[in-house]
């Protein structure tokens, strides 16, 4: 009987714990859709501005065309995020590369990534 009282005290603290983390932002994410808005299948890799240093979401990963796929990344202090991303299309022949900077995003906003440029050197 005392193992039960012990484990109910145990688990009634977890969720005291769990709902004030919640109600104060305390595990806070925004899911952000990166979206390949072009016929080409491209590599991008993400950052996490937010972060110090900035975090990587993503590495190399193949989007192919005019599909997305959703990342989660940390909010500031007023709540909203911040990334980067690179984008290298996969044809090597026809190689083109493209990378932006979003601020400001919210919670469901979508990025659109393409690779219209150079690659340069």
């Amino acid at each position: 009987m005392r193992a039960f009282n012990q484990l109910t005290i145990a688990f009634a603290c977890l969720l005291v714990g769990l709902s004030c983390s919640s109600a104060f932002g305390g595990d806070d994410v925004l899911s952000i859709t990166i979206f390949n808005n072009t016929s080409d299948n491209l590599l991008v890799t993400v950052w996490d501005q937010n972060t110090t240093p900035p975090q990587r979401i993503l590495s190399t990963t193949p989007i192919y065309g005019n599909a997305s796929l959703s990342v989660s990344i940390s909010p500031d202090g007023s709540g909203v995020g911040h990334l980067s991303w690179t984008a290298m299309t996969v044809d090597h022949d026809m190689r083109r590369c493209g990378h932006n900077d979003k601020s400001n995003l919210s919670d469901g906003d979508t990025v659109n990534v393409s690779a219209n440029g150079d690659c340069g050197s």
